[in-house]
């Protein structure tokens, strides 16, 4: 009974390629994952992966970055690359130049940099919410 059950967790373990940086965590060199890769704390280099990339509010990452979707909450300098969706946070910060299919950037996030529009077999999209700075 018991080992069917163990059996089942470890192979849904193992099923997710997941890789997460935690906050006391800094990576320099170059990171390459098949799965997802969720950043809590510090990488510098590179990074590539060909699922997801999740960036924390309070993560700082300096690298050039590829990914097939990205949502960025925390602080980003380099070259952002994605296949399909990139959003930024209200909290984001990013500080390179940007190519996508999808471009979501929220009111208050900050991007510096320029944005290339892919197209990939469907309509190109860009969604920025702004901040009018008046109390209406």
């Amino acid at each position: 009974m018991f080992k069917s059950n163990e059996k089942e967790e470890s192979n849904n373990f193992h099923e997710s390629d997941d890789t997460v940086i935690g906050r006391s965590i800094k990576i320099e060199g170059d990171l390459v994952s098949n799965g997802s890769i969720v950043i809590e704390g510090e990488v510098i280099g590179s990074l590539k992966t060909e699922q997801t990339l999740r960036v924390g509010e309070n993560a700082k990452v300096k690298a050039e970055v590829k990914a097939k979707e990205a949502f960025i909450s925390g602080k980003v300098d380099g070259n952002v690359s994605v296949d399909s969706k990139l959003e930024l946070a209200s909290t984001a910060e990013l500080n390179g130049d940007i190519k996508a299919q999808t471009l979501s950037i929220a009111a208050g996030a900050i991007f510096n940099g320029r944005s290339t529009m892919t197209e990939n077999s469907g309509a190109v999209q860009l969604k920025i919410e702004a901040k009018s700075g008046k109390d209406d």
